[in-house]
């Protein structure tokens, strides 16, 4: 599943032990994502929507639903990087100011398995194959962040 929200919170995880792996992203990679349409809109502000809109070309609605991630999942979040105020809610002209200022970013999360907390438990546990296996498998979920 692929999923754009306005932000992140361990709540969006369907169980854990999970690894979520953060990266920042261009807007271009990100309005290519939405151009995709192959996605579930959890975005739940419109100013949030509208400054999307405005810069992908897209016609996002409001859609304040809660959503759950497994492994695979893959989130684009639009961040704030100030906070603001309780109870604030930002206009579009706002955001959009916001946005010039560079105080907007868009993050990538990628979701995956505990797979080097399941490795390390069975360590002296597992019979061989599952231990073999579980390092293959942190092999092949790490190999390209190393």
């Amino acid at each position: 599943m692929i999923c754009i929200t306005n932000g992140f919170s361990p709540s969006m995880l369907a169980k854990l032990p999970l690894d979520v792996e953060f990266t920042n992203v261009e807007d271009k990679e990100f309005c290519e994502e939405i151009r995709k349409g192959q996605h579930v809109n959890a975005i739940g502000h419109q100013g949030t929507v509208d400054l999307i809109n405005m810069l992908c070309g897209s016609d996002l609605k409001v859609n304040r639903i809660s959503i759950q991630t497994n492994v695979g999942d893959v989130l684009y979040i639009v961040m704030l990087t100030v906070r603001l105020e309780e109870g604030k809610v930002l206009s579009n002209e706002e955001i959009m100011k916001m946005y010039d200022e560079g105080k907007v970013k868009f993050i990538k999360a990628k979701v995956y398995g505990a797979v080097l907390e399941e490795l390390s438990d069975c360590q002296g546990v597992c019979d061989q194959v599952t231990y073999d296996a579980l390092s293959y498998k942190a092999k092949t979920v790490w190999s390209d962040k190393i």
